[in-house]
């Protein structure tokens, strides 16, 4: 069996993979940014509605990999980040909602439909990523504390000498509530 904190790395990594990579392509996807323009906006935020799901599932391995090795500082940061991410996007769709009332004066009575899925499959995407983000922060600020009442010693590993008695190995850390 691998030792977890083996895993940290490859997770972290992957973790930033998943971040970084559909983060730039949403980007980029939208670029040159014309913020003056409420059309534009509209169909960013669409564009970037959809690119928030991979990120989120990266957000998700750097909880988990934090949690189980106790990298309190690691989920610290990533608490105050996924608040920072989930008021931006929070702004964000309050934007959206002021940008597709602008747009629908421009749409075609055919598109009416369309324009309306498309509307509402965005900002239900963008809330579904706020309360997940928001989650995540509240996750990450909370694990970043030290556990109350819980104390760090020594673990041992016993295993019998050939003489009939054990002997006690060290080990590593680990949380104790017992004193």
């Amino acid at each position: 069996m691998t030792e977890p904190r083996r895993l940290a790395v490859p997770s972290y990594l992957v973790a930033a993979m998943l971040i970084a990579i559909p983060a730039f392509d949403a980007m980029m996807s939208v670029a040159p940014p014309h913020f003056g323009d409420p059309h534009w906006r509209y169909g960013a935020f669409g564009l970037l509605s959809n690119a928030l799901m991979i990120p989120a599932a990266g957000v998700l391995i750097i909880l988990v990999t934090a949690s189980t090795l106790e990298h309190r500082a690691t989920l610290r940061v990533l608490g105050v980040a996924s608040w920072a991410i989930a008021a931006v996007a929070l702004l964000g769709l309050g934007m959206f909602a002021l940008d597709a009332l602008q747009t629908r004066a421009a749409v075609v009575p055919a598109m009416v439909l369309s324009f309306r899925v498309a509307t509402i499959t965005a900002a239900v995407k963008m809330i579904v990523g706020v309360i997940a983000f928001v989650a995540f922060g509240r996750a990450g600020w909370q694990g970043g504390r030290p556990v109350r009442g819980s104390k760090t010693r020594r673990a041992s590993l016993v295993v019998p000498a050939a003489s009939g008695s054990a002997v006690a190995l060290p080990g590593r850390e680990t949380k104790s509530s017992a004193t």
